[in-house]
Protein backbone atom coordinates (compact mmCIF):
# COMPACT_ATOMS: atom_id res chain seq x y z
CA UNK A 1 0.00 0.00 0.00
CA UNK A 2 2.57 2.32 1.04
CA UNK A 3 4.39 1.69 -2.97
CA UNK A 4 1.20 2.68 -4.74
CA UNK A 5 1.19 5.70 -2.65
CA UNK A 6 4.73 6.64 -3.43
CA UNK A 7 4.19 5.55 -6.93
CA UNK A 8 1.30 8.26 -6.89
CA UNK A 9 2.71 10.94 -5.22
CA UNK A 10 5.73 10.88 -7.49
CA UNK A 11 3.53 10.54 -10.32
CA UNK A 12 1.31 13.62 -9.73
CA UNK A 13 4.88 15.30 -8.82
CA UNK A 14 5.91 15.02 -12.23
CA UNK A 15 2.88 15.95 -13.84
CA UNK A 16 2.79 19.27 -11.76
CA UNK A 17 6.47 20.10 -12.81
CA UNK A 18 5.97 19.15 -16.17
CA UNK A 19 3.21 21.37 -16.74
CA UNK A 20 4.63 24.66 -14.58
CA UNK A 21 6.11 27.30 -16.46
CA UNK A 22 8.90 27.42 -14.18
CA UNK A 23 10.44 24.57 -15.91
CA UNK A 24 12.94 24.85 -18.97
CA UNK A 25 11.20 23.11 -22.27
CA UNK A 26 13.57 20.85 -24.00
CA UNK A 27 13.95 22.15 -27.81
CA UNK A 28 16.63 19.69 -29.15
CA UNK A 29 17.10 15.90 -28.06
CA UNK A 30 19.66 13.81 -29.09
CA UNK A 31 19.25 10.28 -28.98
CA UNK A 32 22.44 8.54 -27.49
CA UNK A 33 21.63 4.72 -29.05
CA UNK A 34 23.21 4.71 -32.66
CA UNK A 35 20.50 3.42 -35.30
CA UNK A 36 19.51 0.36 -36.01
CA UNK A 37 19.85 -1.10 -39.64
CA UNK A 38 16.39 -3.28 -39.99
CA UNK A 39 15.78 -3.86 -43.82
CA UNK A 40 12.43 -2.63 -43.91
CA UNK A 41 11.52 -0.28 -47.47
CA UNK A 42 10.31 2.76 -46.91
CA UNK A 43 6.21 2.79 -46.82
CA UNK A 44 4.14 5.30 -48.67
CA UNK A 45 2.78 7.71 -45.79
CA UNK A 46 -0.73 9.06 -46.52
CA UNK A 47 -1.04 12.44 -48.40
CA UNK A 48 0.64 13.45 -51.16
CA UNK A 49 2.78 10.34 -52.79
CA UNK A 50 6.19 10.27 -53.17
CA UNK A 51 7.50 11.97 -56.07
CA UNK A 52 10.91 11.10 -57.89
CA UNK A 53 13.35 14.53 -57.90
CA UNK A 54 12.37 15.36 -61.37
CA UNK A 55 8.70 15.73 -60.55
CA UNK A 56 9.58 17.97 -57.76
CA UNK A 57 12.34 19.92 -59.56
CA UNK A 58 9.26 20.36 -62.49
CA UNK A 59 6.22 21.35 -59.85
CA UNK A 60 9.11 24.19 -58.75
CA UNK A 61 9.43 25.35 -61.83
CA UNK A 62 5.59 25.64 -62.57
CA UNK A 63 5.03 27.37 -59.01
CA UNK A 64 8.32 29.44 -59.88
CA UNK A 65 6.80 30.37 -63.14
CA UNK A 66 3.13 30.89 -62.01
CA UNK A 67 3.82 34.12 -60.33
CA UNK A 68 4.74 35.78 -63.79
CA UNK A 69 1.14 34.96 -64.42
CA UNK A 70 0.55 37.97 -61.23
CA UNK A 71 1.05 41.11 -63.35
CA UNK A 72 -0.33 39.78 -66.53
CA UNK A 73 -3.92 39.37 -64.50
CA UNK A 74 -3.23 42.53 -62.99
CA UNK A 75 -2.46 44.41 -66.39
CA UNK A 76 -5.70 42.62 -68.09
CA UNK A 77 -7.84 44.01 -65.13
CA UNK A 78 -6.73 47.11 -65.03
CA UNK A 79 -7.44 47.60 -69.03
CA UNK A 80 -11.32 46.00 -68.19
CA UNK A 81 -11.74 47.98 -65.54
CA UNK A 82 -10.31 50.93 -67.52
CA UNK A 83 -12.81 49.86 -70.49
CA UNK A 84 -15.69 49.80 -68.46
CA UNK A 85 -16.95 53.19 -68.99
CA UNK A 86 -16.99 52.77 -73.21
CA UNK A 87 -19.24 52.33 -75.59
CA UNK A 88 -20.25 48.76 -76.29
CA UNK A 89 -19.72 49.36 -79.92
CA UNK A 90 -16.32 50.56 -79.52
CA UNK A 91 -15.64 47.40 -77.34
CA UNK A 92 -16.88 44.85 -80.19
CA UNK A 93 -14.69 46.85 -82.72
CA UNK A 94 -11.78 46.22 -80.29
CA UNK A 95 -12.56 42.56 -79.80
CA UNK A 96 -13.18 42.11 -83.56
CA UNK A 97 -9.43 44.35 -84.30
CA UNK A 98 -7.20 40.79 -83.31
CA UNK A 99 -9.46 38.31 -84.99
CA UNK A 100 -9.64 40.42 -88.40
CA UNK A 101 -6.03 40.88 -88.23
CA UNK A 102 -5.33 37.10 -87.72
CA UNK A 103 -7.66 36.11 -90.60
CA UNK A 104 -5.80 38.62 -92.80
CA UNK A 105 -2.27 36.88 -91.87
CA UNK A 106 -3.95 33.64 -92.70
CA UNK A 107 -4.79 34.46 -95.55
CA UNK A 108 -1.29 35.98 -96.51
CA UNK A 109 0.35 33.10 -95.29
CA UNK A 110 -2.14 30.68 -97.67
CA UNK A 111 -0.98 33.22 -100.53
CA UNK A 112 2.23 32.87 -99.50
CA UNK A 113 2.22 28.79 -99.31
CA UNK A 114 0.52 28.62 -102.61
CA UNK A 115 3.23 30.23 -104.50
CA UNK A 116 5.95 28.75 -102.94
CA UNK A 117 4.14 25.50 -103.99
CA UNK A 118 3.97 27.01 -107.45
CA UNK A 119 7.31 28.00 -107.71
CA UNK A 120 8.43 24.97 -106.72
CA UNK A 121 6.26 22.93 -109.41
CA UNK A 122 7.99 25.40 -111.97
CA UNK A 123 11.71 24.07 -111.27
CA UNK A 124 12.85 21.23 -113.47
CA UNK A 125 12.34 18.05 -111.93
CA UNK A 126 15.52 15.73 -110.90
CA UNK A 127 16.81 13.46 -113.55
CA UNK A 128 18.96 10.33 -112.40
CA UNK A 129 20.67 8.48 -115.29
CA UNK A 130 22.07 4.77 -114.66
CA UNK A 131 24.64 3.31 -116.62
CA UNK A 132 26.33 0.19 -117.10
CA UNK A 133 29.45 -0.78 -118.47
CA UNK A 134 32.98 -0.55 -116.70
CA UNK A 135 34.01 2.51 -114.43
CA UNK A 136 37.68 4.11 -114.25
CA UNK A 137 38.67 6.04 -110.58
CA UNK A 138 40.93 8.24 -110.11
CA UNK A 139 42.82 8.69 -106.95
CA UNK A 140 44.26 12.41 -106.21
CA UNK A 141 45.87 13.60 -103.14
CA UNK A 142 45.84 16.99 -102.31
CA UNK A 143 48.67 18.55 -100.91
CA UNK A 144 47.97 21.19 -98.05
CA UNK A 145 51.08 23.51 -97.25
CA UNK A 146 49.72 25.75 -94.20
CA UNK A 147 52.04 28.39 -93.27
CA UNK A 148 51.54 30.62 -90.03
CA UNK A 149 51.27 34.11 -90.92
CA UNK A 150 50.88 33.58 -94.67
CA UNK A 151 48.14 31.83 -97.10
CA UNK A 152 47.21 28.25 -97.70
CA UNK A 153 48.15 26.14 -100.97
CA UNK A 154 46.37 23.40 -102.25
CA UNK A 155 47.92 21.71 -104.78
CA UNK A 156 47.55 18.83 -106.76
CA UNK A 157 50.56 16.26 -107.39
CA UNK A 158 51.54 17.07 -111.32
CA UNK A 159 51.93 13.92 -113.33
Amino acid sequence: MKRESEEAYESARLIEEALSDATPTATAYRDPVPAQRTGAQPVPQPGRPPMSQKATDHASVVLAYSIGSVPVGGAISGVLWALSNVDPAVLVIAGATPLGLAGAVGVVAKMIGSAVKEGAEALPRDQHHHYEGPTTVQHTEVHTEARWFGRTVNQLPEK
